[in-house]
């Protein structure tokens, strides 16, 4: 018997050709996402788009102070300077500009604003007020009338008996150096109190441009709280006692400068008129004796 090949029944089907391995797959092509538009050509880097700096802190910014109101346009304002107008027509033609002004600050009326209203112009007068008081007082010691008195009193002859043998009276060149230096010191103390009384009066006045803001206000104000009216009132009348404080200071350093205008006259008169004469009095005397 011949001996038959291995049979393994039919002929086995050749297996399938093992797959290829491939790089990244993402699918098939036609199912894969579109690629993303073009956003188009590069642009130059730009800087108008940035977003806005970030504001300061209030802690670290001090934010410069402005006035409540930035015109005359506001009705509260208009009113206030109407009723200036005609009620001080004088003055609110000299100081229509500053009147404004204030007006701004201190409307609409709060009760912080009343309370501390006209405080810096009240210390600046305050202080102008000293070197007034110490001008007077200067005056006073510097007894140029009693001096002057003396001066005269030496140029005169002895009325009695008693005088001439036992009274032994200045002779009048003794008072000359005395004299100049008290008309150079009244001469100064007019200088100063010139300059002192100008600041003061310009300080006076507008002071009492604040007390007149508050007459206004008090005005427009009528139905303000109660606590708001009464410090209109205390500092209204504080303002007008600062004021008339002022003018009789003022008044006074006037009297004190005319005292002095009429102390130099007289100074220079003996000093340029009665000495010189005296002197050639006694040197005419001497001569005939």
């Amino acid at each position: 018997m011949t001996p038959k090949a291995f049979d393994f029944g039919g002929e086995p089907e050749p297996a399938p050709d093992p797959a290829v391995p491939r790089a990244f797959d993402f699918g098939d092509t036609q199912d894969a996402a579109a690629p993303p538009a073009s956003a188009g050509p590069p642009k130059a880097l730009s800087f108008d788009d940035l977003p806005p700096a970030p504001a300061r802190s209030s802690l670290t910014a001090k934010t410069p102070a402005k006035a409540l109101f930035e015109s005359e346009d506001h009705p509260a304002v208009r009113d206030a300077l109407e009723i200036a107008r005609a009620d001080h027509p004088a003055l609110f033609a000299q100081s229509e500009g500053r009147l404004a002004a204030l007006f701004r600050r201190i409307l609409p009326v709060k009760l912080a604003l009343v309370t501390q209203w006209g405080e810096e112009p009240l210390m600046e007068q305050a202080a102008l007020l000293q070197p007034i008081t110490e001008l007077v007082l200067k005056f006073a010691e510097m007894g140029v009338p009693a001096l002057l008195e003396a001066a005269l009193e030496s140029s005169r002859a002895p009325a009695g008996m008693f005088d001439k043998l036992f009274r032994r009276p200045a002779s009048p060149a003794e008072f000359k150096p005395a004299l100049t230096a008290s008309r150079a010191q009244l001469l100064q103390l007019m200088a100063d109190s010139e300059l002192a009384m100008r600041k003061l009066d310009e300080s006076a006045r507008n002071l009492g441009l604040h007390g007149l803001v508050l007459a206004v206000v008090s005005t427009l104000a009528s139905g303000a709280p109660e606590a708001t009216l009464d410090a209109l009132v205390q500092r209204r009348t504080l303002i007008q006692q600062a004021v008339r404080q002022a003018e009789l200071s003022m008044l006074q350093m006037e009297q004190v400068r005319r005292q002095a205008a009429d102390l130099i006259g007289q100074v220079s008169s003996f000093l340029t008129v009665t000495l010189p004469a005296l002197e050639m009095a006694q040197a005419q005397g001497g001569k005939q004796g």
